[in-house]
């Protein structure tokens, strides 16, 4: 028998790719990187040989010489998908500019580089490919980019609002970035981010609001105590060195304010909420041009614009540069035009779109162009529904304890090829757990119908939401027998109710929906099953694409899935 496929999978997860690509056992994932506790402790449980990993960061794939580490020398296929959070409008408000996960994606093309597999498979949202998903130009990246003919285009992003000592305090950022080279350490201006939280939940409180809402604030024990502590001890020395004179004499006023106010004596509300908020404004723009600073991102410029701070730096699309980097390194993949996949398509009881790269190395190829999942459906009406998936779990009750989640099985749906395939010849229904429910929930269950979700609610039954207007259309979506599911998330966090039962959907009902044989078992704490479900590549799904790879690479493939499914399905 000749060796299997030797497989990386990054950013593994619960284990969904790899168990697809398993399943053809012509592949053996040799080592996983993952970092969640929890989703560690499925993996492992689940592929126990293969080598886990938790921190991609530090990985050294070659020793000082520039030769392959013996773990990685033989690694034939990376597989992975690595997060990738978009900025926008929204995000920029946050207290940080540059999301971490973007470097994460960077991470994926680095083991990519280094290692330079036959092949590889990026798994990541349909997303990915708009504008909303872009790097930062920096130092590192501008002779690349010129390289792969990519041309970044300028940003002008808002990054705080002031309405005090505005044109000092450019002229103090600017210093700061230009003189970067010598070490200008932003930090000790900055005050402690658990300190910067407490003041942005005060102001929360007391912004657009009247003067009892301070008062509010403080006859909260937590909050009374914790800046009685920090104006007795620590104020003076909260600040390791203030940026400029002015800002010093307000944030003194702000611990002079907060003194009066605990002690109930008199102060002007609306100058202290314009203080509050130009001391938390500015440390956000320091903060942010400290990460312009670390990150090494190319600043064109820092403006004023009716109080408003800007910074003009440019920006690439994330998806154009990757497709660009890694068919620089010699990899043909999937055109644009096929790079979008919709699981149920695949036999998956769940309409869920991804964006999947595939590459092979050229010289690895067989063809001229990389073989990519060909369809078990192609419409809507012979997708899988859900009572394919779930409908003989109607009459096993669920624990609501995740430490008792064995149950001996009912009988299986009679001639459902997808069923069966689920089932895969196990006596026992692991994870047949649910989230427990409290009164109004189950009110909410009982008045909703298939297909129905919060919005249909009365009234009166949407009371505990401060803006229900703005809830999604999952959240209690009471589920449909005759329909594939919407895309699977934290169901327990979205409160999804069984099609007929009044409850919410079992962990092993949501792993179902995800193609997730019942002999794969979750660990862990009940809500961090369920988000591992969630975050999860259907392993029905992965198996389609790793059969697409293997047809790529010319290796024969001994059972196809599409011959297992057989098309045939039995509806009740």
């Amino acid at each position: 028998m000749e060796d299997k496929l030797q497989v990386l999978d990054l950013f593994a997860g619960a284990g969904g790719l790899s168990h697809g690509f398993e399943q053809t056992n012509e592949f053996k994932v040799k080592i996983a990187v993952e970092i969640n506790t929890n989703a560690r402790l499925t993996y492992e449980r689940n592929h126990p040989d293969a080598k886990l990993l938790k921190d991609i960061t530090k990985i050294d794939y070659k020793n000082k010489d520039g030769v392959l580490l013996e773990d990685f020398s033989d690694i034939d296929v990376i597989i992975g998908g690595p997060p990738c959070q978009g900025f926008s409008n929204a995000n920029r408000q946050k207290n940080t500019l540059i999301s971490s996960n973007n470097q994460l994606v960077k991470e994926y093309i680095r083991a990519i580089e280094e290692i330079m597999p036959k092949a590889f498979v990026m798994e990541n949202v349909k997303s990915i490919v708009s504008d909303k998903h872009k790097f930062f130009l920096s130092t590192d990246y501008e002779k690349e980019l010129e390289d792969l003919n990519i041309v970044p285009t300028i940003e002008k992003i808002k990054i705080g609002t002031l309405k005090k000592y505005t044109e000092e305090f450019i002229a103090f950022l600017w210093s700061a970035y230009q003189q970067e080279k010598q070490e200008i350490d932003l930090s000790r201006y900055l005050i402690d981010i658990a300190v910067l939280s407490k003041f942005n939940s005060l102001l929360r409180s007391v912004k657009n609001h009247s003067n009892n809402e301070i008062f509010d604030f403080f006859n909260k024990e937590t909050n009374k105590k914790y800046f009685e502590k920090l104006l007795s001890n620590n104020w003076d020395k909260i600040h390791k060195e203030y940026w400029d004179n002015s800002y010093e004499q307000n944030w003194n006023l702000l611990g002079i304010t907060l003194r009066d106010i605990l002690k109930n004596n008199e102060y002007n509300f609306h100058e202290f909420t314009l203080l509050l908020e130009d001391i938390i404004e500015a440390q956000k723009v320091i903060n942010k041009i400290s990460e312009i600073i670390y990150y090494k991102i190319i600043l064109d410029d820092i403006k004023i614009d009716n109080n408003n701070v800007e910074v003009h730096i440019k920006s690439f699309n994330v998806f154009k540069y990757i497709r660009a980097k890694l068919s620089s390194l010699g990899y043909v993949l999937n055109d644009e035009d096929n790079q979008i996949f919709n699981a149920a398509s695949f036999g998956v009881p769940q309409e869920r779109r991804r964006l999947i790269l595939i590459g092979v190395l050229k010289d690895k190829l067989v063809g001229e162009s990389v073989k990519i999942p060909v369809p078990l459906f192609d419409k809507k009406e012979d997708f899988y529904k859900i009572h394919d998936a779930i409908g003989d779990l109607e009459k096993l009750e669920p624990t609501t304890n995740v430490t008792e989640d064995e149950i001996s099985r009912v009988s299986p749906i009679t001639g459902n090829r997808l069923n069966q395939y689920l089932i895969n010849n196990s006596n026992i229904v692991y994870n047949h757990v649910r989230t427990e429910s409290r009164e109004m929930a189950q009110k909410r269950f009982k008045a909703l119908t298939s297909g129905q979700n919060f919005h249909d609610l009365d009234e009166s039954l949407k009371s505990t939401y401060s803006d229900h207007s703005r809830t999604q259309n999952t959240i209690y979506k009471r589920l449909d027998y005759n329909q594939p599911s919407d895309t699977v998330v934290n169901v327990r966090k979205s409160m999804w109710i069984h099609p007929k039962l009044n409850r919410a959907i079992s962990i092993r009902e949501a792993a179902r929906l995800q193609s997730f044989p019942d002999t794969y078992q979750f660990y862990g704490t009940k809500d961090s099953q369920y988000q591992q479900v969630g975050n999860a590549v259907p392993p029905l799904m992965a198996r389609f694409v790793a059969e697409s790879i293997l047809e790529s690479l010319g290796i024969d493939i001994k059972e196809k899935i599409k011959d297992i499914l057989q098309l045939q399905k039995v509806f009740q």
